[in-house]
């Protein structure tokens, strides 16, 4: 993928699953620290699980420490807007459920991309593409006590799917890297934000009543 095409996915990325978990830490009632803490983690989860298993060192943030600072600023930003304009749990879970759709988009093709690079076979690629765009939402909902949106019937992890694959199979043809990216990140993006907007869900089973 194109460099700036790259670090642009990455920063878009950073912000908006550091406002996806700052707002959840919000939500959860964690202190300011608590806000900071989240939105960090959630914003390099992701790729750092990628990268721990494809083997790379050190991980990504440790040679970008920049993109530590993006984290940590716009959480700063979510305290200061939070605390001045207090939000009702409805308005504040679906600006979770939007940021996260932003930074799943963005992150599915730059783990793809990473992934390539190193050499996996394309299903492989496409694996650690999903890996990277889910991973800091798993922990997201693991750390504030919610069940991961991975696994309860949501288009999430198949939203991240579709795109990686289209970012894989593209980077198999003459279309340009950076097309391929743009386009496999507007299909995650119309799959989430659709999935969102119409309560597009997978069957699930209903839990056993005590």
């Amino acid at each position: 993928m194109n460099e700036d095409l790259f670090a642009a996915a990455e920063v878009v990325g950073i912000v908006a699953f550091a406002v996806s978990g700052g707002y959840a830490a919000v939500r959860a009632g964690m202190d300011w620290l608590g806000v900071v803490v989240l939105a960090v983690v959630v914003a390099v989860g992701g790729g750092t699980l990628r990268d721990l298993l494809l083997g790379i060192e050190p991980v990504w943030w440790v040679t970008a420490p920049g993109l530590l600072i993006v984290a940590a600023v716009t959480s700063l930003v979510v305290i200061a807007v939070a605390s001045r304009h207090p939000q009702s749990k409805v308005d504040s879970w679906r600006i979770v459920l939007y940021a996260d759709a932003v930074g799943l988009a963005s992150f599915t093709v730059t783990g793809a991309s990473i992934a390539l690079a190193e050499d996996v076979r394309p299903w492989v690629a496409v694996v650690f593409g999903v890996i990277t765009g889910t991973g800091g939402g798993v922990i997201r909902d693991v750390l504030v006590r919610r069940k991961p949106l991975v696994l309860v019937g949501e288009i999430y992890a198949l939203a991240s799917v579709a795109g990686a694959a289209l970012y894989v199979v593209l980077r198999q043809t003459t279309v340009p890297t950076g097309a391929a990216a743009l386009s496999a990140g507007a299909v995650v993006l119309l799959i989430r934000v659709g999935a969102i907007h119409w309560h597009w869900h997978l069957p699930r089973f209903s839990a056993p009543h005590a």
